[in-house]
């Protein structure tokens, strides 16, 4: 983080210096009318520059390359400099060059190392201090070109860029060991990352179709409009300068006090509002607040013409620029995995923005040829308009962040699991946490062990047509299992029979049997089910299981049964049902489960207190496990049944793949997929969902007080439980007197 934010330091107090620099040695020695074809050129030159960085940062990696190329940026200016005294105007053009085609580059590559070192939760709280380095550095900058313009000519600032650029070099050296071209092949293959054996074509094909992405093509057109609006807006400027003042000391020391002030408010806004815009508006909505002031300062501008409007304009979209939408944007390219990231990031960042300067001097020649009457204030109502359809864009950018979120969390979970995991056990468990849920069945040899007798298991025996319910109801309150197991397993439970089989669900030893009995029964036994789990005073084991046979109903009145059932006010039976409802959607996908009422029951989850959220367990194993939507193997012992039980709620209404690895990551020490969990759900979670949920999810922030009144609770639970407390006495009682007659008879 030290070094990242030096480094940072560096390299933004050279943009800022050497941007001032430029300009002035420029408008010093050409007409204001060059600029436009300066713009195209440099642009030009950045973009082919992009071309070659991508291939390198996917070969070798950008934390190998960025040092290098700071060091070469160093040696080439001092090339220019010793050009300047012979040839001032080839040295100015080089400058202006140099500028355009190595500052935007350089910039991305940076934030592309500081992007693949943190994940989107995570950055969301660094990139802002990192951009604060970055703004601290561009006060320095311009304090140092302000200090040479009164002393010394404009030429005088070459060396010390160079010597900012070799600093910087030294910084960005410490970012991390580099690969390197030898071992950057390799670990790039690795990494699923063209190395530099893979062939040119496919490299392109490659990158076209990740370039074609939707989510990639609103970024890159989010930069093209951004930079369209702040270059014409810049021409307008740098125009109204030269005309105001004329001479390049006057310009250096104009453009200095323009970009010292420009830092010192970006510090400002960086400080108090960067993290609180992130945290609040998310990624996609903070990078909208430049476009949209932007448009107000040009509209502003171009209502009051002068060289003050136009430096508050410009002024408006450097601070925002440099503060809110760079933090923004670089938190937008975290979810997309290394791999693609590498291959489009530069060619996003610098092949957008110049495309938007060649574009943006474009419609400034064409303004100019077609002789405006005042062709300030038509760039400045271009700009207007070009800053509100990046406004829009910006916007419409949060869904795509939200589904690259959703493949972000898949990519991590794969990377972390299947690159440095060997035993096949974590293997198998990490491709099913990705794969299919599969539907759970009671296996037979299960059934058979619990049904059972010191004779083996018993087979079904066929009731005859001529038994009546009497006598089935009969052998079903018997207070012999295995008479009660034979009754259940030789025939149909009928309407009729159907509460005396319900009522055994309350029977540790024969559950089992009724619980696929009744699934066998068909319709006719679902109001049963429904009534007695609706039924406060119905015995609580019996409310807890009735959801294991309402799950595998194709009917509207299970769902609906299974619904009001999260509202129970035992966590078990909610729990039960939020699983049910889950196995139910899976064999009914139209079964009707509202987003309201999903909602609803989440709410109440998260009214737990700390210690209740904590504390709460499952007393039933009735091998339904497998219809946890977000549950798997290598977390089963260590989830949190509330947490576990919420997630389950919320797959059926958001995208379950996501949400089951989110579960995952919160659950993991990999501080990557933790953090791109945490940045998912809060992105996709509904704002007041997530309001209540993230004391539960988040470790750093203030916890539920614990429930006030655990003793009352406690007895509560005691007296429900009552009724399981004689049925298991009258079982012991049983025990010592198998004949089924009253002691003492």
């Amino acid at each position: 983080m030290t070094a990242a934010a030096l480094t940072a330091t560096g390299m933004i107090a050279y943009q800022v210096a050497a941007k001032a620099t430029r300009d002035a040695f420029f408008l010093s020695t050409f007409s204001v009318s060059g600029l436009p074809a300066m713009m195209v050129a440099s642009a030009l030159l950045a973009i082919l520059l992009a071309i070659a960085a991508t291939r390198a940062f996917s070969a070798w990696g950008p934390e190998w390359v960025l040092p290098r190329a700071f060091a070469a940026s160093a040696a080439l200016i001092l090339v220019e400099w010793g050009i300047s005294y012979p040839f001032r105007g080839l040295a100015a053009i080089l400058v202006y060059l140099h500028y355009g085609a190595f500052g935007a580059l350089l910039i991305s590559g940076f934030w592309s190392i500081v992007g693949e070192r943190f994940d989107p939760r995570t950055a969301k709280r660094h990139l802002g201090r990192i951009s604060a380095g970055g703004t601290i550095g561009g006060l320095l900058g311009g304090a140092v070109a302000a200090q040479v313009a009164n002393a010394l000519p404009v030429t005088a600032m070459l060396p010390i860029l160079a010597a900012l650029h070799a600093l910087t070099a030294a910084l960005a050296a410490r970012l991390g060991p580099g690969q390197g071209p030898d071992r950057g092949a390799a670990r790039a293959e690795s990494n699923g990352i063209a190395s530099v054996a893979t062939p040119p074509p496919v490299r392109r094909e490659r990158t076209r179709e990740l370039l074609r992405a939707p989510y990639i093509k609103g970024l890159i057109a989010l930069v093209l409009l951004v930079t369209i609006g702040e270059g014409l807006v810049d021409l307008v400027l740098k125009g109204r300068a030269a005309a105001a003042l004329g001479n390049g000391g006057d310009l250096l020391r104009f453009f200095a006090a323009f970009y010292t002030g420009i830092s010192i408010l970006t510090i400002v806004v960086q400080a108090l509002a960067s993290r609180v815009a992130l945290e609040r508006l998310g990624p996609a909505r903070a990078a909208a607040l430049l476009p949209a002031g932007a448009a107000a300062a040009a509209v502003a501008a171009l209502a009051i013409p002068s060289l003050l409007s136009a430096a508050v304009a410009r002024g408006v979209q450097s601070v925002l620029g440099n503060s809110l939408y760079q933090t923004g944007y670089e938190v937008l390219f975290t979810p997309v995995p290394a791999r693609e990231k590498r291959r489009v990031k530069s060619l996003a960042d610098v092949g957008g923005a110049k495309l938007g300067d060649i574009l943006a001097a474009g419609l400034a020649q064409a303004v100019h040829l077609l002789a405006f009457p005042s062709p300030g204030a038509v760039l400045l109502a271009i700009a207007a308009t070009v800053s509100i359809a990046a406004l829009i864009v910006a916007i419409g950018l949060h869904a795509g962040y939200v589904r690259a979120l959703e493949r972000g969390l898949v990519s991590r979970a794969v990377q972390l699991d299947l690159s440095e995991v060997f035993d096949s056990t974590t293997r198998s468990t990490v491709l099913r946490t990705l794969g299919s849920m599969t539907v759970p069945r009671f296996a037979a040899a299960e059934l058979n062990r619990d049904a059972g007798s010191a004779e083996g298991p018993q087979a079904p025996v066929p009731i005859a047509a001529a038994d009546s319910d009497a006598a089935r109801t009969a052998d079903l309150h018997s207070r012999d299992s295995r008479r009660v197991i034979r009754a259940l397993r030789g025939g149909t439970v009928t309407a009729a029979v159907a509460p005396q089989a319900v009522s055994l669900l309350a029977w540790d030893e024969v559950a089992r049997e009724a619980i696929e009995a009744l699934r066998r029964a068909g319709p006719v036994v679902i109001e049963s089910l429904v009534t007695r789990l609706l039924d406060p005073e119905t015995e609580y084991t019996i409310r807890r299981r009735i959801p294991h046979v309402l799950a595998t109903r194709r009917d509207p009145r299970a769902a609906e049964a299974l619904l009001a059932g999260l509202a129970d006010r035992r966590f078990e039976v909610r729990f039960r049902c939020g699983r049910a409802l889950s196995h139910l959607r899976d064999l009914d996908p139209g079964a009707r489960v509202t987003a309201e009422r999903v909602y609803e029951a989440v709410l109440r989850e998260a009214d737990a207190g700390e210690g209740v959220w904590k504390g709460r367990q499952i007393l039933d194993d009735m091998d339904d496990a497998a219809w946890s939507p977000v549950l798997d193997e290598a977390i089963r012992s260590r989830a949190n049944r509330s947490l576990e039980h919420v997630f389950t709620l919320l797959t059926l209404v958001m995208p379950r793949q996501p949400l089951r690895i989110a579960f995952r990551g919160l659950h993991t020490d990999d501080p990557l997929l933790r953090g791109t969990a945490l940045e998912y759900l809060e992105s996709a979670l509904p704002p007041e969902i997530r309001k209540r949920l993230w004391p539960f999810l988040e470790d750093d922030r203030p916890r539920r007080p614990a429930a006030s009144r655990p003793a009352e609770e406690a007895l509560a639970n005691l007296l429900e439980s009552s009724d399981s407390i004689v049925l298991n006495l009258e079982q012991l009682e049983r025990g010592r007197n198998p004949s089924g007659e009253e002691p003492g008879a």
